[in-house]
């Protein structure tokens, strides 16, 4: 077939070369269209489900709410895990989905699931609402209002209602979170002294209200030419209407809500805030849709939002754009990937010319290039994979193998030609030529895309993350091997029929010269050479544990995230002024573009953050001269100023990973699970301790924070009893005067109210809660403290689950990059000092057992893929000893990958993991063509074995194996050289460990193979 294939093309040339430039035109056509995304999907989809109770404590929400919720939800199918947190008035329940099925169809089953939860949750509970679908990166954009003329609520009011819509309207925006200002509430504030001069009850004013804000149709009338609808209008639409309404009638005297309560429309009480620039504000979130364009949705989102703009600035609202905007990576990552990928592609240019020195031998070997790649592009978006770092990265790595192929055909040709006696047929060489290189070339492509098969293989979250590169480089190399047998020989009979080669390049013939004299000198040493190269893979083997180990490298973007945490039960008020002065101080640093923050949590938003909390949204500026690790140093130098915070600091992604691989942003944390939270308490403290004085530790932390204190209310129904009260009464005015109770909705044409009862003239503070009047038996006035205890007691505000269970989790920031060597110095530790009641038990999670996986999983797959090469070898050479020579070749590559992650200074990451894969590949190519170039000698040329013999085929493989390592070298040049710039954070230390280990392997294929040849090989 290979043959036949080859004959074809040089035949029927100019079809060949019409159907390769369709191919092109096509792949061009579908980059131009193509889906730009930072990384592919690599997160499982998942739902939040969130349920407002309020009133209620994190243990009560934990038992009423939480529990019965988990126990509907864990019966839904593929469900790969469930998370929770039960915190003050709220119960957030995370539902991870397995891998492999319908996101929107299983979704649909936990709204199916959620349909059965009407009867088991308490009175008060609003309705569980699910979150919609989000992608991966989930942040879209984040962006800010503020305003001097505006109040907190019309800001509020207006961003809610006119600027959301046009948000959620963008195609590809699934949701928008709104943090900061008030919300908008018709408030009916109660007088306890009128309510019980009048006689009635807080139950009656419900009533009354309920039913003045009731809209009723009335229907329509029918003459005998028209249909005329009746519109009727809500009684109660404005505060001085709804005053009117009537609560009851005495002896035909009405009682209204304005006779014993003031109207009016008030903010409701803050669940969070938010902070632009230390400037109390409006900062929304959005989120992408499952599956949608990151680059396309943003490009979107700021065109609606620069045209709302001047509209917004006419009302006196300031507009402040991108306070997080993940699309400047993408940007920033796509566009060095596409100039390392150009600048690549111009120094394989300039080599070709170098080594062949003719412009028709670069043109065809180049030609191979665009073709292959484009095709690439044409085959991943035909599949639905988008052009990501990872996609990108694949087609660079596969940039200097794709012209491999034709390169070996070409030179190959030339060195014919060149040797050719005048009057030889130049169809017929060309033909000959093409074919003495094609098996052992499709041997050598096939085991390179055999080395990748363990890349392609990888689980979990490593597996989303470099399936997409493993699949651009099989696919690129596959099609580059089709060309190479139809494109390549093409373009040689249209441009190569009757031409005459120039001599070989001088500083070929030099290195020529050098190699027979080192094959002459080794050929004596026979044993020298099997040690050294034995001894070299030993000692790649042995040093390779020693560079540390970690998942995922930092990435350098121009936004860090930093949780912050105050003392439990800190106010809203509280964490806002601290929040400003670090705002302040974070503005002042010199590379520091802007700050925003958000305070405790949104509307149904993805993070149940309490009012101790906050998150700051720090945008850098590298143009000022700083790099980003020298900015992340200044802002932790500025947290570092306020002590009494916890705070956590990450890139955007990092965090997005961390809460991928299990729910936690952290590099490194330990869950402590057991039924007896004081028992867990006790236990994580101990972890915690062990941790932090480790000296890789920087900053250890509990999860869920330590107790707080809370006002307990224990009613006594024998004093209930007595004056004549109901439990169920008193708890709902407690209710009412703390919390405030909403009785109705006002719904408007492009709006909705709340309408709330509150207890005016309550003093909120502890002292005086016991003040709050009852109204006892026959209208009396009765003390909450006549009927009830009141006291401070320390209760829980966050309760964990996972999986059902109660769990406590200490949190670890490392210091060190090496989070394998510090997740097992922490393991250890722990085992050694904390004793483990016997129903408590420990789960380590973070990215130290990612690494553990994944690196099970590249060694499993990659002993089938060395079997596999052992297979291909055996069919391509027959022959064990042809076999034992390509293997001993390979381990000297490991050395060379290890010595350039040595001299970069860094750390064993996953992309430097996949390099050393791959890495095998490639080093098994050049030995194979070297030893079939043997065989054909001998069988073909009729050349008796020997050192004369084994020299000259090394020779004159020495062009063709030098130059493919060469170009494959200067294609990863340029990813190499910007290994710490954006987007080339993982792609960039894989290039390291290609170029070392193509260095030392391709010494060994020139220098030691021969020798041992020599002396062992009976090719033939």
């Amino acid at each position: 077939m290979l043959a036949a294939s080859v004959r074809a093309s040089i035949a029927h040339p100019k079809i060949v070369t019409a159907l390769s430039l369709l191919i092109a035109l096509l792949g061009a056509n579908a980059l131009l269209n193509a889906r730009l995304d930072v990384f592919p999907d690599f997160a499982p989809p998942h739902v939040l489900v969130q349920t407002e109770v309020p009133g209620l404590d994190a243990a009560q929400v934990e038992a009423l709410v939480t529990r019965p919720l988990e126990g509907l939800l864990a019966g839904a199918e593929n469900v790969a895990a469930i998370r929770s947190t039960s915190s003050q008035g709220l119960s957030a329940i995370q539902v991870v989905f397995g891998s492999g099925g319908d996101p929107y169809r299983q979704r649909q089953v936990i709204t199916e699931h959620l349909a059965q939860s009407a009867g088991l949750l308490p009175a008060g509970a609003g309705a569980p609402l699910l979150s919609p679908l989000s992608s991966s990166m989930e942040y879209l954009l984040h962006f800010g209002f503020t305003s001097d003329r505006l109040s907190p609520m019309e800001l509020r009011d207006l961003i809610r209602w006119t600027v959301k819509p046009q948000i959620l309207a963008v195609a590809g925006v699934a949701q928008a979170q709104i943090f900061g200002g008030d919300s908008r509430e018709r408030q009916l504030l109660i007088d306890p002294v009128r309510l019980q001069a009048a006689g009635v009850t807080l139950d009656d004013v419900y009533a009354a209200v309920r039913r003045g804000t009731e809209l009723i149709g009335g229907g329509y009338l029918e003459t005998a030419t028209q249909r005329i609808v009746l519109q009727a209008q809500t009684p109660g639409d404005s505060p001085q209407s709804l005053a009117k309404a009537v609560i009851t009638t005495r002896e035909g005297v009405p009682l209204r809500i304005g006779d014993v309560a003031t109207v009016l429309d008030g903010p409701a009480p803050r669940i969070g805030d938010a902070m632009i620039g230390g400037r109390p504000g409006i900062l929304v979130e959005t989120s992408t849709q499952f599956g949608a364009n990151t680059l396309e949705v943003s490009y979107a989102l700021e065109k609606r939002l620069a045209t709302l703009a001047p509209a917004l600035a006419a009302q006196g609202v300031q507009y402040h754009p991108a306070l997080l905007r993940p699309a400047s990576f993408i940007e920033s990552a796509i566009a060095k990937l596409r100039n390392s990928l150009l600048v690549g592609a111009v120094l394989v240019v300039a080599l070709l010319l170098v080594t062949l020195r003719d412009w028709r031998g670069a043109l065809i070997s180049f030609s191979s290039i665009p073709v292959s790649l484009l095709a690439t592009v044409w085959f991943l978006m035909g599949r639905g994979i988008s052009l990501n770092t990872m996609s990108l990265g694949g087609l660079v790595v596969a940039l200097g193998v794709v012209v491999d192929d034709a390169v070996i055909d070409v030179e190959n040709i030339t060195r014919r030609r060149r040797d050719a006696p005048p009057g030889t047929d130049g169809r017929q060489l060309l033909i000959d030529a093409s074919l003495e290189v094609r098996r052992p070339v499709f041997y050598a492509t096939a085991a390179v895309a055999v080395a990748f098969l363990p890349i392609f293989m990888l689980s979990g979250l490593q597996g989303s993350f470099f399936r997409p590169l493993a699949t651009a480089f099989m696919v690129a190399v596959g099609l580059s091997l089709l060309v190479a047998m139809s494109a390549t020989p093409a373009l040689c009979a249209l441009l190569m029929g009757r031409y005459v080669p120039r001599p070989e390049a001088l500083w070929l013939r030099r290195c020529k010269t050098l190699q027979h004299r080192a094959v002459a000198r080794l050929h004596g040493r026979p044993l020298l050479v099997l040690a050294t190269l034995l001894l070299t893979g030993a000692a790649g083997v042995v040093l390779l544990p020693m560079l540390g180990a970690r998942l995922l490298p930092d990435f350098r973007e121009d936004y860090l995230i930093a949780h912050a945490a105050l003392r439990p039960g800190i106010a809203l008020e509280e964490t806002a002024r601290v929040g400003r002065r670090i705002a302040e101080r974070l503005a002042a640093i010199r590379g520091v573009r802007s700050v925003a923050e958000q305070i405790g949590r949104a509307e149904n938003g993805q993070d149940p953050d309490a009012p101790n909390k906050s998150e700051f949204e720090i945008q850098l500026d590298r143009s000022q001269g700083f790099t980003t690790g020298q900015l992340d140093a200044k802002v932790r130098a500025v947290f570092d100023d306020f002590p009494n915070q916890l705070v956590e600091i990450y890139s955007v992604l990092v965090e997005r990973i961390g809460e991928t691989l299990s729910g936690e942003g952290a590099p490194f944390f330990v869950s402590v699970f057991g039924p007896d939270l004081d028992v867990d308490d006790r236990v994580a403290g101990e972890v915690a301790a062990v941790l932090q004085r480790l000296p890789e530790s920087r900053t250890v932390r509990l999860k869920a924070p330590p107790r707080q204190v809370q006002l307990r209310v224990a009613l006594h129904p024998d004093r209930l009893m007595l004056y004549g009260l109901e439990a169920s009464d008193v708890l709902r005015t407690v209710n009412a005067a703390f919390h405030g109770t909403t009785v109705a909705e006002l719904t408007r044409a492009d709006r909705s109210v709340p309408v709330t009862v509150r207890i005016a003239g309550v003093r909120r503070t502890p002292q005086n809660v016991g003040d709050l009047p009852l109204r006892g038996r026959d209208g009396a006035l009765v003390r909450l403290s006549a009927v009830a205890t009141l006291e401070l007691v320390s209760a829980r505000s966050l309760i964990d689950h996972e999986s059902g269970l109660r769990r406590q989790i200490v949190v670890a920031n490392p210091k060190t990059s090496d989070q394998a060597g510090y997740a097992r110095a922490a393991r250890q530790a722990v085992a050694a000092q904390v004793k483990l009641p016997p129903d408590v038990y420990l789960r380590y999670g973070g990215e130290a057992p990612a690494v553990a996986a994944a690196a099970r999983d590249l060694l499993l797959h990659a002993l089938a893929a060395f079997v596999l090469i052992v297979l291909l070898l055996a069919l391509a050479f027959g022959r064990s000893r042809h076999v034992l020579l390509v293997l001993v070749a390979l381990p000297s590559a490991l050395l060379g990958g290890v010595a350039a992650v040595a001299v970069t200074g860094d750390t064993l990451s996953l992309g430097a993991m996949v390099g050393f894969v791959a890495l095998f590949g490639m080093a098994a190519r050049n030995t194979i063509l070297l030893i079939s170039h043997y065989d054909h000698l001998v069988a073909v040329e009729g050349q008796p074995w020997g050192l004369a013999t084994a020299a000259r085929g090394a020779a004159e493989r020495l062009t063709p194996v030098l130059l493919t390592a060469s170009l494959t070298a200067l294609a990863l040049l340029p990813v190499a050289i910007q290994l710490r710039q954006p987007g080339h954070e993982i792609e960039g230390p894989m290039a390291v460990v290609i170029l070392g280990g193509l260095v030392s392997s391709t010494l060994v294929t020139l220098v030691l193979i021969p020798p041992l040849a020599a002396r062992w090989l009976r090719p033939g």
